[in-house]
C-alpha cells in the first residue's frame, strides 16, 4: 500500500489467495472511500451485498468500501487498486451510486491515459516530494473522473440534466470562496429557476444547500491537509472556502468530522512526515 495525499494505491500480482483477502481487509478499514479495482491480468470475482460480479483482464469497477467486499480468484492475477475519497467522486459523478459494482472496459482513450498515470505513480511514487503529494492526488481524482464519466454517459446517456448538474457543480467549485453563494445566485448564473435547480440536485441524491456545505467543508479539509498550504492559518482557509465566521466553520467542521480543524491538520501533517 502506498499513499499519495488522500489517495492510496495497492498493486497485487501472483496467485496467493491471502493477497486478495488482505485487499478485502483494506476496504473494510476505509469506509469513507471508493475503491477503483482494475484487473491487469487474469480474472477476479467480487462479492458485495449479495451481488456477485466478475472482472476480466482490461476491466474495472468502482466499489463502495462502506459495505463488506470479498475478492477471490483462481490462478495468476494482476490487480491495481486505488482508494479514492468518496466525497470527491460523488461531487463529480452524478450517477456514481448507480455505477458502483458494474464492470466496465478500460480500453478506450480516457482509460489508457488513466491507467498509464496510475501505473507510473505506483512505480515512481517514492520520488514524489511529500509537499506535492496532495497536488498529485487531486490530479489522480480528476483523471479517473474523466475516464469514469465517459462510461457513465454511455451507460445512462448524456441527458440535459446531467450536463446541467456538471455545469452547476463546476460553478460551485470555482466560486467556493464567495460567502454569499446560495441557490439563488447559482440558478441566476446558470440561467434557470431556483425550483429547477433544486430538481437537478435532488436527482443526484443531495440538495443544493447540502452539496454547497459539503463542498466547502471538504475543500477546507483538503487544504488543511496539504503541506503546500501549511503557512495558511485556519481562519484564512475558512474564509477561502466561503465561511464568514471562523466560529461557524469550527463548529461545522467538528460536527462533520468529529475533530477540530487544527487537530485534523496536525494528524494529517504527521502522516505526511511519516510516509
Amino acid at each position: 500500500m502506498i499513499s499519495l495525499g488522500d489517495v492510496e494505491l495497492v498493486s497485487i500480482s501472483g496467485d496467493k489467495a491471502e493477497a486478495l483477502t488482505e485487499l478485502s481487509a483494506l476496504c473494510l478499514n476505509r469506509a469513507d472511500s471508493v475503491m477503483l479495482v482494475l484487473v491487469e491480468r487474469g480474472q477476479v470475482s467480487i462479492a458485495q451485498s449479495g451481488r456477485l460480479s466478475s472482472l476480466r483482464e482490461g476491466q474495472y469497477a468502482l466499489l463502495d468500501c462502506g459495505a463488506k467486499i470479498r475478492f477471490s480468484a483462481n490462478g495468476d492475477v494482476g490487480v491495481l487498486g486505488v482508494f479514492l475519497p468518496a466525497f470527491q467522486l460523488r461531487a463529480r459523478l452524478r450517477n456514481m451510486a448507480r455505477m458502483t459494482g458494474h464492470p466496465f472496459s478500460c480500453t478506450e482513450l480516457p482509460w489508457r491515459i488513466a491507467r498509464g498515470l496510475l501505473r507510473m505513480l505506483v512505480n515512481e511514487i517514492k520520488y514524489v516530494p511529500p509537499q506535492l503529494s496532495y497536488s498529485y492526488a487531486n490530479q489522480v481524482v480528476e483523471v479517473v473522473t474523466v475516464a469514469v464519466e465517459a462510461d457513465s454517459q454511455s451507460m445512462f446517456g448524456s441527458s440535459g440534466r446531467n450536463a446541467l448538474f456538471k455545469r452547476c457543480s463546476a460553478y460551485v467549485k470555482s466560486h467556493i470562496s464567495d460567502c454569499a453563494l446560495d441557490p439563488n445566485k447559482i440558478s441566476e448564473a446558470m440561467g434557470i429557476s431556483v425550483r429547477y435547480l433544486h430538481k437537478v440536485f435532488q436527482e443526484s441524491g443531495e440538495s443544493v444547500c447540502a452539496y454547497l456545505r459539503t463542498t466547502r467543508l471538504e475543500t477546507a479539509r483538503m487544504e488543511l491537509a496539504d503541506p503546500q498550504k501549511s503557512s495558511l492559518q485556519v481562519r484564512e482557509i475558512a474564509h477561502r472556502v466561503g465561511f464568514r465566521s471562523e466560529a461557524h466553520f469550527a463548529a461545522a467542521f467538528r460536527s462533520r468530522y468529529g475533530q477540530s480543524a487544527t487537530e485534523w491538520r496536525k494528524s494529517s501533517q504527521m502522516n505526511v512526515e511519516s510516509a
